[in-house]
């Protein structure tokens, strides 16, 4: 952890931090320092197993980094289609170039 001292606002290192850990302790390596980090986040959410855990780590990464396409499909990805929906809506609010999600929520329309 010697690396994350000398190098605090290094993405990588956090990165290689948390694989270094294990269980609870690359959870808590992760998120608490780079809150502004989407692979950070994305990371974070790899880690856990518990599917509701996961979408509150993904969650708390679009309240930090909400124009960002590929935290909202990794979120996406987690819902059911009614809820997929509503956050797809969200999505194209924050994104509303992105052809990818706008084309994901025309297909989930009816």
């Amino acid at each position: 952890m010697k690396g994350t001292e000398m190098c605090p606002k290094s993405e990588g290192v956090w990165l290689e931090a948390s694989q270094l850990q294990t269980g609870d302790a690359a959870k808590a390596v992760v998120v608490q320092h780079l809150p502004q980090s989407a692979r950070i986040y994305i990371r974070a959410a790899e880690l856990e197993t518990d599917i509701h855990v996961k979408k509150r780590v993904l969650r708390k990464a679009l309240e930090h980094v909400p124009n960002l396409v590929r935290l909202w499909k990794a979120a996406v990805e987690l819902e059911e289609p009614e809820d997929a929906r509503i956050m797809l809506s969200w999505a194209v609010e924050c994104c509303p170039t992105s052809a990818e999600l706008w084309l994901t929520l025309a297909r989930l329309e009816t």
